[in-house]
């Protein structure tokens, strides 16, 4: 038979062979199993309440495995867990963490997937409490999260740090007034006060902190052998360049 005579006989087959060929999983034979963990970050990861991942986190990891041919369920865990987690454990992704220079040599890039800003947030109802500078915030308690990227930044400008285990032990203290202010995206502080049956503007910014905008990245701990971040990246930026991390990744706030 002639090597193109299947066009000829079977055009409707070998049009699904093609489009099979084209979506395909990547590299899925030269991989090994890979296992994906987040912090919890709301709206952006969170649970539902079979402690099953939901969101656009989820999402976004989910379509990435299915391009490697390597699907497995994306573990949440308190932030500081799943950062030493991806950072010890091979073949662990990480989602949604920022690149600082205390971080950089101990993870592998993979690729920046999300826009990130921070502000400092006070009690709406707390006017007196103000900062124009990064200075001005050592007269106040402030509350942050173990090794988050925020919280970090803060301590290298001499800000002391009330240590919690996640931001929604922060909230809970900021809205009772144990504490002053907290740093977060806005994004996620509104979805935390709709989770606590709070107004959206119960927490209000009160001072930019423009050094941490930023990209959220995917990203491998270094023993993960360089090959495999290799595939995995290389899936990730043809799903960013074909806009499908941006559309995956708008957070979905209910009314």
């Amino acid at each position: 038979m002639p090597r193109f005579a299947c066009f000829a006989v079977l055009p409707t087959a070998c049009l699904v062979i093609a489009a099979w060929l084209t979506t395909a999983p990547a590299h899925g034979a030269d991989l090994p199993v890979l296992h994906y963990v987040a912090g919890r970050f709301p709206p952006y990861t969170q649970e539902d309440a079979n402690s099953i991942a939901i969101g656009p986190t989820a999402a976004l990891v989910a379509e990435l495995a299915r391009r490697l041919g390597r699907p497995a369920p994306l573990l949440v865990q308190p932030f500081a867990r799943a950062l030493a987690t991806a950072e010890h454990e091979p073949n662990t992704l990480i989602a949604l963490i920022a690149r600082t220079p205390e971080r950089e040599e101990s993870f592998h890039w993979v690729c920046p997937v999300l826009d990130y800003d921070v502000l400092m947030f006070r009690r709406r109802e707390r006017s007196l409490v103000v900062a124009s500078t990064i200075a001005d915030l050592k007269q106040w308690r402030i509350a942050g999260v173990n090794r988050d990227v925020k919280t970090e930044y803060l301590l290298r400008q001499g800000i002391p740090v009330e240590i919690m285990a996640d931001e929604d032990e922060a909230t809970r203290l900021l809205l009772f007034g144990r504490v002053d202010a907290m740093p977060g995206h806005p994004a996620t502080v509104r979805m935390r006060l709709r989770e606590q049956d709070q107004r959206e503007d119960a927490l209000v910014p009160m001072l930019a902190l423009p050094e941490l905008t930023s990209k959220l990245y995917l990203a491998f701990g270094r023993s993960t052998a360089p090959e495999v971040v290799a595939m995995v990246a290389q899936a990730c930026a043809a799903m960013i360049a074909s806009g499908e991390v941006a559309q995956l990744l708008q957070p979905v706030m209910q009314n």
